[in-house]
This record gives structure tokens, sequence and C-alpha cells, in this order.
């Protein structure tokens, strides 16, 4: 019976996501490219991840990673209103310039390869479920017609097609991570009610090293810098809006999904977390979600690649002054990926990405700094000081030690 019920609960959110009114809404389309980068798989890995490191207080280690990265979105969200009309003038704001260039460019090498790690592991989890081993090539190779069809795409039809693509991926989504949701609190509900308590088996370490992967964690809730890349189609305010939405609204689902998952995630094996182990482990709440969770995997990786290549087509424009479309910047970005996907491990440089990442909002916070003494006679001035400093101290300790949760 309940698999009827969460069955009928993805249909009936399936058919009010993708209600015409919702999908021509600009704001919510507009709400879809950061939420598709913030969300991709984290939903699934940010449980048995956080679980592997601390056990039974990963609720309370959820919670600040996102008010942490909620206030770093608020940074970008200031650089949008503040930064960008400064950057438009590099001779006379030479510093604010450089750095946001140097930051762009450390963002470039992490969209290249996000877009390429993520569409892989589409590729790797679909071929695996269908029972293909990928002995000539068929994971890189599906891989590369995904990319060429998101480039294509993008070429032809602009922010507006791959918009389009983002919306249907999402819509799927968020309609089994509802199912998902209710499923696993009847399980946790059942939990609770037979008195069992939490174990994890997880392996004993130093704070310090627990700090240093809990800083690698907060990386996993990156995205929501996309929105700084949308200035092409959509003005300031509509981009700072629709990034704070989607950081709320992922927030939750990323504090809810740890809490409701627990119970299961302790039957894992936490030193080795694997998407597929996850997916498996849901059918101890009901036999419907392993199934259907295949399905909301292979549309997460999807929608997070297309987001991270709508975000970096608008920085290679954005980089290039307008002298290069966004339409043209998805090819040059899925022409690296490809590159990439052949050329390179993309398990050893995925490390790489992530300190690219985190080294543009570090870099982000040095701009805000910056702006922010040029703004310097507004009465909040110190608090924004103190703000920026702060979180600049934070990125930075995650540039230095941040290590992968194992």
């Amino acid at each position: 019976m309940l698999n009827v019920i969460l069955v009928v609960i993805a249909a009936v959110v399936l058919l009010i996501m993708f209600h015409p009114r919702l999908l021509k809404n600009v704001s919510w389309q507009t709400t879809l490219t950061p939420l598709s980068s913030i969300i991709g798989s984290g939903f699934l890995i940010i449980a048995p991840m956080l679980a592997s490191v601390i056990g039974v207080y990963s609720p309370l280690a959820v919670i600040v990673i996102v008010v942490l990265a909620y206030a770093i979105g608020g940074v970008i969200r200031f650089n949008i209103i503040h930064a960008e009309p400064l950057l438009h003038d590099k001779n006379a704001h030479p510093w604010i310039y450089k750095i946001d260039f140097v930051a762009n460019a450390a963002l470039s090498l992490a969209y290249v390869t996000a877009v390429a790690f993520y569409l892989s592991l589409l590729s790797s989890f679909l071929l695996n479920y269908l029972g293909f081993v990928d002995a000539f090539g068929w994971e890189r190779t599906l891989t590369t017609i995904i990319i060429v069809f998101i480039a294509v795409t993008g070429f032809l039809r602009g922010l507006g097609g791959l918009e389009k693509l983002e919306a249907y991926a999402m819509s799927i989504q968020l309609s089994i991570v509802a199912a998902l949701l209710i499923g696993v609190a009847v399980y946790d509900y059942n939990f609770i009610q037979s008195e069992q308590q939490l174990v994890f088996d997880i392996q004993e370490r130093s704070w310090m090293t627990k700090a240093f992967m809990l800083a690698g964690i907060l990386l996993v809730v990156q995205g929501f810098e996309t929105s700084r890349f949308l200035g092409e189609k959509y003005h300031a305010d509509m981009r700072v809006q629709t990034m704070r939405r989607a950081q709320l609204i992922s927030g939750v689902l990323y504090v809810v999904s740890v809490i409701v998952l627990l119970p299961i995630v302790q039957h894992l094996d936490l030193a080795h977390i694997r998407i597929a182990d996850i997916v498996t482990a849901t059918g101890l709440a009901a036999t419907a979600l392993p199934l259907m969770l295949i399905v909301a995997a292979v549309m997460s990786q999807f929608s997070a690649g297309v987001a991270d290549t709508v975000g970096a087509g608008g920085l290679a424009s954005e980089t290039s002054r307008g002298r290069l479309s966004s339409n043209k910047g998805y090819l040059v970005v899925s022409v690296f990926a490809i590159a990439l996907i052949w050329t390179a491990d993309l398990l050893e440089i995925i490390a790489l990405a992530s300190r690219a990442f985190a080294l543009y909002y570090l870099l982000q916070c040095v701009v805000a700094l910056f702006v922010n003494h040029h703004h310097r006679e507004h009465k909040a001035y110190w608090l924004r000081f103190g703000n920026f400093a702060t979180l600049a101290t934070i990125l930075a300790f995650v540039v230095l030690f941040a290590i992968p949760a194992e």
C-alpha cells in the first residue's frame, strides 16, 4: 500500500511541477538554475557523508553547513548588486576587476571539471544498472553524447533552451524527492516506535581531521553562484531574489534529508560510500523507492550538468566582455569537458575543482571587501566588513585544509 501511495505522491507533485503556469513563470525558471546546481546529487550523498564523519551529530552539522552556505550566497548577492556595476569600468576600479578576473578563472576550471564529472557519474550510474561493462569506453562515449546534446541545445536555443531541460529534469527529481522523504519518514516513525538506537560504525579520527572533512562537505552545497552569470537575460534584482529562494529550498531539502535518512544510512558501509548502495538501501523503507531513485539520480546529475554549463557559458560571456556570446560559451565549455573526459582521471581532479570553487568564493569575499570600502560611508560598513572578513577566513581554511569525506 505504501508503494502505491508514494507513486501517487510523486505523480501528483510532478503534475504540479509540469503545470504550464509554473513552467512559464520567469521567477521560477530563474530559480531552477541555481537550485539544479546546488542539489545535484547532494540530497542523497550528504547524509552518509556526514554520518561517516560525526555520526548522530549529522543534523547539527548540516544546519551549520546550510547556514554558512547561505551566508556565502549573501556575498554573491551583494556583489551582484554592488560589484557588477563597478566591473564595467576596469580602469576606474582595477583591483576589483583583477581579483574578480582571477576568481572567474578559478571558477572556469571548476565548471568544466564539474560538468564532465556530473555527466560521467550519470553515464556510469545508468550503464551499471543496465548491465553494461565499460570495457570499450561506453561510459565516455555516452557522456560525450550527452554533453554534445546539451551544447547543441544551448547553442541553437540559448539559455531558454537549457532552462527547459533543467525544468523537466528538476521537476522529475523533486517529485521523486517528495515521495522519498515521505516514505523514509514512515520508516523513521516505525524505527522510533521500535525504540531502536542509531548506531554508526565510523572510523576514529581526531577532531582536527573531522573539521577538515566537514570543510570539504561544505562544498557539496555549492552551486548558487550560477545566478551571478545569468545577467545576459535577467536583471540583478531577479537574480538576487531567485538565488535566495533556491538556497532556502535546497537548504530545507538538505536538512530534512539528513534527518530522515539517518536510520537508513546506518546500514551502509560508510567507509565506501556509493550512490548505488544508497539507492538500494532506501528499499528498506519501500520497495518502490530504489527504482524511483534511479530516475532521480540520473535527473539530478543531468540537471546539475546543465546548470553548470549555463553558469560556465555566462561566465565565458562576461569574462570576454560580451565578445563571446553565452551560446558560443556553451560550446567552448563542452569542448573542454569532452577533452577532460577522454584524457583525465576525473576522480583525481574533482578535488582540485572543489578547491577551485572554494577559491572563487574566497576571492568573491575579497571583492566584496573592496566594494564595501568603496561604499564606506554606508552605515552598515563595519557590519559588512566583519561578515565578509569572517567568511573569507573560513573559506581560506577550506581552500587550504579541506579533505574529502571517505
